[in-house]
């Protein structure tokens, strides 16, 4: 179940602008899986991380998407 929350949550960061950028501007790590948890979506980091994976390999993406704007938001400030 925790996986389809996952891809769940990667089709939601995709699609629904104002909650992409709710959950990037959450700096701490923990209060963002706290944040994704009270929507709905019960997955862990590595969940999270997996679906990507998944969901960027199915369209040809090696890198990046949405998993790596949320991981590393303060280093790049972006």
């Amino acid at each position: 179940m925790t996986r389809e929350h996952a891809q769940s949550f990667i089709q939601r960061m995709k699609s629904d602008i104002a909650f992409k950028v709710h959950v990037t501007s959450l700096e701490d790590i923990h209060e963002r899986i706290e944040f994704i948890n009270s929507e709905g979506y019960t997955c862990t980091e590595e969940e999270i991380k997996h679906a990507e994976a998944m969901a960027n390999s199915d369209v040809g993406q090696r890198r990046g998407g949405y998993w790596f704007v949320f991981s590393y938001i303060n280093r790049y400030r972006l």
